[in-house]
């Protein structure tokens, strides 16, 4: 079976995912990311060199299967419905829209592509969130 080739959006967290997926045996094939210093920073943490791209366009143009998006949560919506448009599985590490509109519209776009969409929010394990929930049980 062929690698699964992963697009990341995002050095900053993105690169933690990246690294997870590469234990998972997956190709990360390309980085998106408008900060310079940034993107090399996360190219050092991934220990690999991919392409970087600022232009999200150019960057999907390296066709990757699947791509994980970790910028900003407010601009998740319009990356995956790009995504879906062209058949690529999107995964939000965040909370991906400001409104039910937007959440709507990332359904949508995923169920005509027929590419999935993964939201993997973990704020629920952050340790003050784990506290808070410790506090309001006791």
């Amino acid at each position: 079976m062929d690698k699964i080739k992963i697009g990341i959006m995002g050095a900053g967290r993105g690169i933690d995912i990246a690294n997870n997926l590469l234990l998972l045996d997956c190709d990360i094939v390309a980085l998106c990311e408008i900060n310079k210093e940034r993107a090399e920073e996360g190219l050092k943490r991934l220990g690999k060199n991919v392409p970087v791209f600022e232009d999200f366009d150019e960057f999907l143009k390296q066709k990757p299967d699947a791509v994980v998006l970790a910028n900003y949560f407010h601009e998740h919506t319009p990356y995956a419905i790009k995504c879906f448009e062209k058949g690529i599985h999107v995964l939000s590490e965040t909370m991906p829209a400001v409104t039910m509109a937007e959440c709507v519209a990332i359904c949508r776009a995923s169920e005509k592509s027929g590419a999935i969409y993964m939201l993997a929010e973990n704020y629920a394990y952050f340790a003050v969130t784990s506290k808070l929930t410790e506090i309001y049980q006791s």
